[in-house]
């Protein structure tokens, strides 16, 4: 491999927010002034939203960064130039040469010797997904095998293996066919207010749960809300919140994939959310949640679930000693093992920019203990905080406050209990109650508001009102 102190690559051009970190140095610098930086074997460079990166190679081969991605230049030399893409998305125009040009990612190994291709890395999945505009392309998995894929052609590598190629062509249309389909049909991420409000309208229709009221939130403005819950597959349920303001709309959904069918009785399956002392018989598989004002948008994704005995593995601090019992209705101490889902894969994004991250170190994870996961902090893990406050002495307000990097960047939660005419509920509202069935009656005079900004917003918010009553009539509160 190259010496890291000996040059082969320098940045060509930028645009926006460009990092790079040197192989002998932990700290990062942001690219400012003019292109030219040049980088060894082992440095790395990141984009952030809405930033770009090209890097010219001694060889005479370009490689182009997308925004939000994570690339380490591995080395070079006569007989080869390897690189790594951590995450995200490049695109490489390799020179016809003698020497191997290798690209890796967390679950594939591509080799080239002159060519146009793409690399696209899914920081929650580590899937990879490979185009091929050029040449040909020798693709390997993490089990050893390889195939030559042709011009024109796309195949997608996961932690399992190849896939199937297909022509890029049709793989573009298949994906957006299914982004209309999604648009029309389901209440989503990136919509408009009209189209959010026409695919409710469709679900409704489908939904086991639904209520609505009028009322006023914290700051005084009244707000139409709708709630339903309702099943998109056998084994699928989804919450969708519908806030309407006179000015904007907000929504927010959360859908479920279990391990199996779901019961009649959707209660059954969504009362083991929380755990239970016996391994459930359904457990979630994968989530996504998603938040939204119809312009800025808050995603979570989790794939990989499984039930974990927490009181039996190796971390102390997720063990359990008491739990609702929702066939009780009352707390229940807990003497032995507790059943949780633990996902293998989460990420979080804050209008399409990443700021969280885990992925297994071996699939099946037992504890988010740093032996079990690897975990990615837009900004670095040094640099990440979150402050928890209660800013209105004894009024339920709580406020969650996460920094990244040197502190420009933020979210901020701010969680508020408030009665139908926006007034916030005080500690001693909730004073007494010792069972679930009070627990209850006393939830159902009340709503949650939270009031999402962010740095990534550009000084808007999102503002989500609801009530309690179908996440206790479903299940989902216990």
């Amino acid at each position: 491999m190259l010496a890291q102190n000996a040059y082969c690559a320098y940045i060509y051009s930028y645009r926006g927010e460009v990092e790079y970190k040197k192989a002998s140095s932990q700290e990062w610098k942001r690219l400012e002034g003019a292109a030219g930086q040049q980088l060894a074997g082992g440095d790395e460079v990141r984009t952030k939203r809405a930033s770009t990166v090209e890097i010219a190679l001694d060889t005479g081969s370009r490689i182009r960064l997308a925004p939000v991605s994570a690339f380490r230049l591995s080395g070079e030399n006569h007989e080869q130039t390897s690189m790594q893409l951590h995450f995200g998305k490049f695109r490489a125009w390799v020179k016809k040469l003698t020497n191997k040009f290798e690209v890796k990612t967390p679950t594939a190994v591509c080799a080239v010797r002159g060519t146009e291709f793409s690399l696209e890395v899914d920081p929650q999945t580590s899937r990879t997904q490979v185009d091929l505009f050029r040449g040909t392309l020798a693709v390997k998995d993490n089990m050893g095998n390889e195939l030559m894929l042709q011009e024109g052609r796309r195949l997608s590598v996961t932690p399992e293996g190849l896939g199937v190629p297909q022509q890029i062509s049709k793989a573009l249309e298949n994906e957006r066919q299914a982004g209309r389909e999604t648009l029309t049909k389901e209440v989503g991420l990136a919509m408009s207010k009209e189209a959010v409000l026409g695919a409710a309208a469709e679900e409704i229709k489908l939904a086991e749960y639904q209520q609505g009221k009028s009322l006023i939130d914290v700051f005084g403005n009244r707000v139409q809300l709708e709630e339903y819950v309702m099943r998109p597959a056998a084994d699928q349920f989804k919450l969708v919140v519908l806030d309407k303001r006179e000015s904007r709309l907000d929504y927010f959904f959360y859908k479920g994939t279990f391990n199996t069918t779901l019961p009649t009785d959707l209660s059954l399956a969504l009362r083991q959310m929380g755990g239970a002392p016996q391994s459930p018989s359904w457990y979630l598989t994968a989530y996504q949640t998603g938040r939204s004002n119809t312009i800025d948008s808050v995603e979570e994704n989790a794939t990989g679930g499984h039930p974990v005995d927490v009181n039996g593995n190796l971390d102390p601090s997720d063990d359990v000693a008491s739990y609702f019992d929702s066939a009780t209705d009352l707390y229940a101490p807990v003497a032995g093992s507790f059943y949780k889902t633990l996902f293998d894969y989460y990420s979080i994004q804050y209008n399409g920019t990443q700021t969280y991250a885990w992925a297994p170190n071996t699939p099946g994870v037992q504890s988010y203990l740093s032996s079990d996961i690897t975990t990615t902090i837009f900004g670095g893990n040094a640099n990440y905080n979150i402050e928890p406050s209660f800013p209105d002495g004894t009024f339920l307000h709580n406020r969650i406050r996460e920094t990244y990097g040197t502190g420009d960047d933020f979210t901020q939660y701010d969680n508020y209990i408030i009665d139908d005419d926006g007034k916030p509920a005080d500690i001693s509202d909730f004073a007494g109650i010792t069972s679930g069935p009070q627990y209850k009656e006393s939830l159902l005079k009340w709503n949650f508001q939270q009031v999402i900004t962010s740095s990534f917003f550009g000084g808007r918010k999102i503002d989500l009102v609801v009530e309690p009553k179908i996440l206790i009539q479903s299940g989902l509160v216990q």
